[in-house]
């Protein structure tokens, strides 16, 4: 089986102080894997580093045997590589399904040449994402508070708002 990620003696130093130093591991397609350490171990650095956020100050990022890099997080994420973070970021004035039909990416609607010549396709794919967005806050059973403002959930629910809209970008790699 291929590994969906390869991490060859990653480090990241910020002026004088070492975030991470030579990590190595590979994750395996179709796996989970946990990532744990005491506070200020690195491990959100090391996801950072992952996900665009900054480049590695030394170390190789492999994806599916491709070599990423040091490659910006826009890059990565039409790649297929999202994330969460720690504190959810959710966007309190829209409704919670409206937070994930924002999300996913290349919808023809982005296109303005679509959006005038092609509006039949535009809706099709909208509604396709509607059921898909439906089908996810079912999974994590927020579907009933679809309609509600993001911005009135509760700290665990917004967490999993968060995990829906990476849900949504249909990532190998979260």
């Amino acid at each position: 089986m291929q590994n969906a990620l390869s991490i060859r003696q990653l480090s990241r130093n910020f002026g004088g102080v070492r975030a991470v130093h030579d990590c190595s591991f590979d994750i395996a397609e179709g796996s989970i894997t946990g990532l744990i350490g005491p506070n200020g171990a690195g491990k959100t650095t090391l996801f950072n580093m992952i996900a665009g956020l900054f480049p590695p100050s030394a170390g190789q990022i492999m994806y599916y045997g491709q070599d990423v890099t040091g490659l910006p997080a826009h890059r990565l994420f039409h790649l297929g590589i999202a994330r969460t973070f720690q504190i959810p970021h959710e966007f309190s004035q829209m409704t919670v399904l409206d937070n994930l039909l924002l999300v996913p990416p290349r919808q023809a609607g982005e296109n303005l040449f679509t959006t005038w010549f092609a509006w039949g396709r535009v809706r099709r794919q909208e509604s396709q994402l509607r059921e898909r967005a439906l089908e996810v806050l079912a999974f994590l059973g927020l579907d009933h508070v679809r309609e509600e403002l993001a911005g009135n959930l509760s700290g665990g629910q917004k967490k999993l708002l968060e995990l829906g809209r990476t849900m949504m970008t249909e990532a190998r790699l979260i």
